[in-house]
């Protein structure tokens, strides 16, 4: 009978694990705990059963590898043999439960602020840019005050991938498109106006002459 590698587990109040507050846990989150969770309890289920521990994670790795999310049809499940060992032995050490499962991460603070990306947005609807990357070097290049490690001084620390993830690129595009459509017809428009001119000029002189009065004085 295989026995699985040792783990030593946590004493009961010895470590607290630090979980982050279930309103900041994606659904996804959720339920991919608790798909490990159940991945788990099979891989136990063949180790009492005399199988290989080995043999039962890459199993249990080949069979939700790709599994598609039931609140997220558009994420899917990746799950290497590597990921599923490492998940079963925090499985145990946690309690053998679905929250010992779950992602040990909290969401990043944004360090792209509404005011700077406004500021952006209204340099994109005004100046003619070849891509969303030139437009941003562009913008971020200019002076100005842009918020934390500009005062010193040294270039802003967001990347153009960054950008995008608040501003995407379809919306940039859109704006280039309705201010190249501006200024064709404002050319039109320009010539339109040169032509009017030239027409009324060649019918008409450019001032009147005043009506001389004739009188027969002697």
């Amino acid at each position: 009978m295989a026995v699985p590698s040792p783990v030593r587990p946590l004493k009961p109040g010895s470590q607290k694990m630090s979980q982050p507050s279930p309103k900041t846990i994606p659904d996804w989150q959720t339920e991919r705990a608790k798909k490990l969770h159940r991945a788990c309890l099979s891989v136990q289920r063949a180790v009492h059963r005399g199988g290989n521990v080995g043999t039962a994670i890459a199993r249990a790795s080949r069979r939700l590898h790709g599994w598609p999310f039931k609140c997220d049809p558009a994420r899917r499940l990746s799950l290497s043999q590597k990921t599923m060992r490492r998940n079963w032995d925090a499985w145990r050490r946690g309690g053998q439960v679905p929250a010992a499962l779950r992602l040990q991460y909290l969401q990043r603070r944004p360090q792209i602020s509404a005011r700077l990306l406004i500021r952006f947005a209204d340099f994109c609807s005004r100046v003619q840019q070849p891509s969303v990357k030139t437009a941003w070097q562009n913008f971020s290049a200019r002076g100005g005050s842009f918020g934390r490690d500009r005062r010193t001084g040294n270039r802003l620390k967001i990347t153009c991938g960054q950008i995008c993830y608040h501003f995407p690129a379809a919306v940039f595009y859109q704006m280039q498109a309705e201010l190249k459509a501006i200024q064709t017809a404002r050319m039109n428009l320009g010539q339109l106006r040169l032509k009017t001119i030239a027409g009324i000029r060649d019918r008409l002189p450019d001032r009147c002459r005043a009506k001389r009065e004739m009188t027969f004085e002697i």
